[in-house]
């Protein structure tokens, strides 16, 4: 009896040995698929990856075509409101353009997208520089006034508001500028520079146009091609 228990044991031993083999052959088969096509996946994954690399690449060299250097920052007296005060101003150098100018630290970091730098406050302030590209002084100036009256600006024939040209003495150069409005106060300044135009367009609160004329002054005077 003992036996024949034993040898029944044994068999059931010899079964369950030969059917965990059979699954271990099964599980390496079904292993083996997966890493084939792991493979074959791993081979395909690097050109996807290489052709997104490529496309982000073009995205990148679009958004820094205008690259802007911050140098140092020094101290200008500026008269506002009758009184001289000492105003902490950056030196920034557009290298794309051999483009230097200052303005003051206080408008923070500037953005840089495409050809136009902004340098936004969370006052209601804000200045941008562009360049356009292969376009005149009279050109830049048309396109500007029709950016304005799409945004809702009138032209006002109120003296200080009409179209008119910049001192050249300023910075040696040929432009045009004109404000618009009142809530907020806006308006533009455009240079001719070889075959382009170097646009600036501001934005303020009435409140702060007293401060404003001399920045945009100093602005301009510290504009140079180099």
């Amino acid at each position: 009896m003992v036996k024949k228990l034993l040898g029944m044991i044994t068999i059931i031993g010899l079964l369950m040995a030969c059917s965990n083999e059979g699954n271990q052959t099964n599980n390496n088969q079904i292993s083996d698929d997966t890493n084939n096509q792991e493979v074959e996946a791993e081979k395909e994954i690097p050109e996807n990856e290489k052709n997104q690399s490529n496309s982000k690449d073009v995205v990148e060299v679009n958004d820094t075509s205008m690259e802007i250097h911050t140098g140092s920052t020094e101290t200008v007296i500026r008269n506002s409101e009758g009184q001289d005060q000492e105003i902490k101003v950056i030196n920034y150098h557009i290298t794309t353009y051999g483009i230097a100018y200052q303005l003051d630290e206080a408008f923070g970091v500037p953005e840089v997208i495409n050809n136009k730098i902004t340098y936004p406050t969370e006052y209601g302030y804000k200045i941008s520089l562009e360049m356009i590209e292969h376009a005149n002084l009279e050109k830049a100036v048309s396109n500007l006034q029709e950016r304005f009256e799409t945004e809702g600006y009138e032209e006002s024939f109120k003296e200080g508001y009409e179209l008119k040209s910049t001192p050249v003495e300023e910075n040696g150069l040929i432009g045009k500028t004109q404000l618009y409005g009142d809530h907020p106060m806006a308006g533009f300044i455009a240079y001719e520079i070889d075959e382009h135009a170097l646009v600036i367009t501001f934005q303020y609160p009435i409140e702060g146009a007293d401060a404003m004329g001399p920045l945009l002054e100093d602005l301009r005077k510290s504009i140079h091609v180099q």
